[in-house]
């Protein structure tokens, strides 16, 4: 019985490894709306690179520091007409104690690591200036965990979450992704050749005899 659990377990693992199709999350669109009272010269740029990856360029100043960042993550899930509904994630994360460590969410994480990959917020707070992300994208390998296939969206507000007043939104960013199985390039695939018979002929002499 040990024994064929052990087996059972092997062969899953080994499918996992070899066989199930890897899943990439390309983004396809994205949407950027400032709060003109915190911040200013904004902008968003999203430029393909190949079939599988877009990168996103995005620029801001902050007008005033920030010195307690938390963010709102929602995700939606693109049905069958079109549109978006909540898919699982709806959470809100103190961007500050993440960093410090004074708090652990494996969203947070998340956020976290993107942002150290792709930013200039990779340092603890505060956070002031300009601020930055060059060829952001939604690396597959720091998701939480894996989307089935289909399109989405990742909504994120961050927000200054003041201790003496109500909290004050930086703005919001939509980002569009799709979650997909890569596209193999062209030059990739290796297409058959047509191999033809060739009949060799070979003459035998015939001795004719005396």
């Amino acid at each position: 019985m040990r024994l064929s659990f052990a087996v059972l377990i092997c062969s899953l693992l080994i499918w996992k490894m070899c066989c199930e199709p890897k899943v990439i999350y390309k983004t396809t669109n994205l949407e950027c709306s400032p709060n003109p009272k915190i911040t200013a010269n904004v902008s968003c740029i999203l430029k393909a690179v190949n079939w599988n990856k877009a990168v996103a360029q995005m620029d801001m100043y902050l007008v005033e520091p920030v010195k307690n960042i938390t963010i709102h993550l929602k995700i939606f899930k693109r049905d069958y007409s079109n549109k978006y509904h909540p898919f699982l994630v709806d959470v809100v994360v103190n961007l500050c104690d993440i960093i410090g460590r004074r708090n652990y969410s494996p969203y947070g994480k998340f956020i976290w690591g993107l942002f150290k990959r792709y930013t200039n917020v990779n340092h603890s707070c505060p956070f002031m200036g300009h601020i930055f992300a060059r060829d952001f994208f939604v690396d597959e390998s720091v998701v939480p965990m894996k989307l089935p296939l289909g399109h989405y969206l990742l909504a994120l507000t961050p927000f200054e979450n003041y201790r003496e007043k109500p909290p004050q939104t930086l703005g919001s960013i939509k980002l569009y992704a799709q979650s997909m199985v890569p596209v193999m390039p062209r030059r990739n695939i290796t297409k058959p050749t047509n191999k033809t018979n060739v009949v060799t002929t070979i003459n035998i002499p015939i001795q004719n005899g005396n």
